[in-house]
């Protein structure tokens, strides 16, 4: 099968000037990264404060594994922080591990099969929803997968009324990815939280408004007797058997949405671009479908056995990666690799670069599913592709997500054939999550 190259953002040839790198990463961080990035293990740079890219699999595992307590979260706390609270992915040190070990049974995935149907469901009920529409009917494909994944989340995790909590949770996600870039290059800079900042208190008020409604669910119950809302309020920490307080349980589920809804959704809308330009591999994946499910619906039993499914979710995360940046901050000195490392210093973690790194891939912008298959899998490092993130810290929810997304795409590919609705390349840009700046548009024919 032919591969194609995949969108991509045009990095500088040399590093940028103060003032240009400051105008580019409020803009899209990732327009600040020079090429020597893509090129280099470790490159410093100097803005008002002591940074530098590290993109190489062993600075990275020292840094998120092998002296994680010389480093603390950094962009993840500021950006998130009013959103997720004091939660798994925004708490640190034993606040962060005793939740994690209280809440990682809920996620093994044979604790998750059960919930495939109701995956598939949402992807059903999708495509009956684009049956209404006139044939070809243009689609805003990422606002479509936001919906799909916000069914699963409705059904799977928060008991929500519809379209109220619906619309919280959009207002909150937008505002947080508006002015991404300022929250991120104030945590690189360690500036004052308080600092003024456009977007800053439109961003709060989203915020609280969405935490009220997560608040307010969690009371009234009223949800599956065996969703995830009900499974993290049983949940006990086996050392101590202490439970979640009220705060904490709102922290962990807003958590989980943002890893179970938002990040799927933006998966799911970049694959399917990607098999709209590379059309052999959507109709591998529907012959794959039929073939494990005989023409039945895909099942928890199913998932596993959709092996070119995966191959094509995994490599359409490496090269748009929906969590496209992460960052530590050293908070002692030390040294990684032969680097001396500052207490203070910004260690950014650019995966989008990371996963596109031209001495760690052949063709590293090519879009070629094949580099997932069983043997070849093997030999990447594993801090060489980590749209996941790694480490102890690695996301808690990977396994729903991943199950959640082959089982989505599986039913949407052997239902429709997906199509561009004009040439242009979308623009990326760096958020929240990775978008595509004026949204995605694709075209769907149902089969």
């Amino acid at each position: 099968m032919a591969a194609l190259v995949a969108p991509r953002i045009d990095a500088p040839a040399q590093p940028l000037g103060r003032l240009a790198f400051l105008a580019r990463f409020v803009r899209n961080p990732l327009e600040a990264i020079p090429r020597s990035v893509y090129e280099e293990d470790l490159v410093a740079f100097g803005v008002g404060a002591r940074g530098a890219w590290i993109t190489s699999p062993a600075l990275i595992k020292a840094v998120l594994l092998d002296q994680r307590d010389k480093f603390r979260k950094l962009t993840q706390i500021r950006l998130l922080g009013p959103l997720l609270g004091k939660g798994i992915l925004t708490s640190e040190g034993a606040d962060w591990k005793w939740q994690r070990q209280a809440a990682s049974p809920m996620f093994r995935p044979a604790a998750l099969t059960g919930f495939v149907p109701g995956f598939v469901r949402a992807a059903e009920d999708t495509l009956a929803r684009w049956r209404a529409l006139p044939p070809g009917a243009p689609l805003a494909i990422d606002e479509e997968m936001t919906q799909v994944t916000f069914d699963v989340i409705s059904t799977t995790l928060l008991p929500s009324k519809g379209a109220d909590f619906a619309s919280a949770i959009q207002r909150s996600v937008r505002a947080l990815q508006r002015h991404a870039g300022w929250d991120i290059l104030y945590a690189a800079l360690k500036l004052p939280r308080w600092t003024p900042r456009p977007g800053h208190f439109a961003k709060l008020r989203a915020v609280a408004a969405l935490r009220a409604e997560v608040g307010a669910l969690l009371r009234e119950g009223g949800a599956p007797a065996d969703d995830l809302m009900r499974r993290l309020v049983a949940a006990r920490d086996p050392e101590s058997g202490r439970a979640m307080e009220h705060e904490q349980l709102v922290d962990n589920l807003l958590t989980f949405y943002l890893a179970g809804h938002e990040t799927t959704a933006t998966a799911l809308s970049w694959t399917l671009y990607l098999l709209a330009r590379a059309p052999e591999w959507a109709e591998a994946i529907d012959e794959e479908v039929r073939r494990v499910t005989g023409g039945a619906a895909v099942g928890g039993e199913h998932v596993e056995q959709l092996v070119i499914t995966h191959q094509v979710l995994k490599e359409s995360m490496r090269l748009l990666p929906p969590v496209p940046i992460m960052s530590r901050q050293a908070v002692a000195d030390t040294e990684i690799e032969g680097h001396a490392i500052k207490a203070g210093t910004s260690m950014l973690i650019p995966i989008y670069v990371i996963h596109r790194h031209v001495r760690r891939w052949e063709r590293p912008e090519d879009f070629d599913p094949a580099r997932f298959a069983s043997g070849a899998e093997s030999r990447i490092a594993r801090y060489q592709y980590m749209p996941f993130g790694a480490g102890p810290r690695v996301c808690i929810g990977m396994s729903f997500a991943m199950m959640e997304a082959a089982a989505i795409l599986a039913t949407l590919v052997r239902g429709a054939r997906f199509s561009l609705v004009d040439e242009a390349e979308p623009e990326l840009v760096a958020g929240v999550t990775l978008r595509a700046r004026g949204g995605l548009r694709l075209a769907a024919t149902l089969r």
